[in-house]
């Protein structure tokens, strides 16, 4: 699915437009980069460009591959086909929703400089914390964005920049949120590459214990290599171990780290998921590719259009959007309503099953 958004330009602050940074101007078209995601979440991809697809006949080696860049293959630095193990995906994790407001906890880190996510300790510290503040049903617009000094500094001052980038007002209200209100969530930060801290350890429903993930089993080295039982600390962004890490502008993930990430869910458990933009406040950040800017789409679930990544609908560097999704089953109003019959029920985690 393809989305094309208007750049933004000087007059596009409000809510949260940046415009062009200081003493940078853009004027080539640009393509919003395939984020590096699980299954089931993905950005909505834009392109503003067209590739040419054809390969140099002056290239044979280009013509057999299809490159389409025009330019000679990656280099492989030595890595052969087949000689390192995949990583296994790393849960996000869900918790219960906090009962209240958490006046301790901190604002989203700002970034070093305009060019860069946050420093890497403190977003793991900072998605450590509980949810805060609490999701709404309607857009929270009473916040200031958390990182509108560094944007004043990097682009230029704003009107305002509120702390939720979903659309304010009833349009973008969460629809039958009291009938669906979120039990649990999880939350995530769309940053640049970085060394996984170990951030998400804890949350893995095997613990590294049991199964293949314990002790012995296939799975509880996580990399093979020394120091990565039962932890994810320390992995880099490379696909290779003879390849070179990934640099911050050239590759955004969830959390900025590998291994790629995966949502356990349970129907009948609404979920809300916080998605932050801590990607460079410089939209030219990116080594010419890609756009700092955010949408995330959610494939096969029974979704309200407000939290199913809906066209045009970014949001910001320094803001997040509440997605809220409540895992009920299509037909939910006609079929089954009194959630009578075993053949739609669910494990609920506890060697039994739940009707919904």
């Amino acid at each position: 699915m393809t989305h094309t958004p208007p750049l933004p330009t000087a007059g596009d602050g409000g809510r949260h437009g940046f415009g062009p940074p200081k003493a940078r101007t853009r004027t080539r078209p640009v393509m919003r980069r395939a984020l590096f995601l699980p299954t089931r979440l993905r950005p909505a991809v834009v392109r503003t460009m067209v590739l040419g697809l054809v390969a140099s006949a002056a290239h044979p080696v280009l013509a057999k591959f299809d490159i389409p860049t025009g330019a000679p293959p990656s280099p492989l630095y030595g890595a052969q086909p087949f000689t390192q193990p995949m990583l296994r995906f790393e849960e996000f994790g869900l918790q219960r929703l906090p009962g209240s407001e958490c006046p301790k906890c901190s604002p989203l880190p700002a970034p070093p400089d305009c060019a860069s996510s946050p420093d890497g300790a403190a977003l793991d510290a900072f998605l450590g914390e509980a949810l805060h503040p609490l999701p709404r049903r309607a857009a929270n617009t009473s916040l200031a964005n958390p990182w509108s000094e560094r944007i004043a500094e990097c682009v230029r001052p704003l009107a305002s920049s509120v702390i939720e980038g979903r659309p304010p007002g009833e349009y973008f209200a969460h629809q039958r949120w009291d009938e669906f209100r979120p039990q649990v969530y999880f939350q995530s930060a769309q940053a640049g590459a970085r060394t996984n801290g170990g951030l998400r350890d804890a949350l893995q429903r095997h613990g590294y214990s049991s199964g293949e993930f314990g002790p012995g089993g296939l799975y509880h080295n996580t990399t093979r290599d020394s120091g990565s039982a039962g932890t994810t600390r320390g992995i880099t962004v490379r696909l290779h171990p003879l390849l070179p890490a990934q640099d911050s502008k050239a590759l955004w993930t969830f959390d900025g780290t590998l291994p790629p990430k995966l949502l356990m869910a349970r129907y009948g458990e609404p979920i809300l998921f916080r998605h932050y933009d801590a990607l460079p406040v410089d939209p030219a950040a990116n080594y010419g590719f890609g756009l700092h800017t955010l949408t995330t789409h959610e494939h096969n679930g029974h979704t309200p259009a407000e939290s199913d990544g809906y066209t045009q609908a970014y949001f910001f560097p320094g803001q997040f959007y509440d997605y809220r999704w409540p895992m009920v089953l299509a037909g939910h109003d006609r079929i089954n309503t009194d959630a009578s019959d075993a053949r739609a029920a669910t494990p609920d985690g506890q060697g039994g099953t739940l009707n919904i």
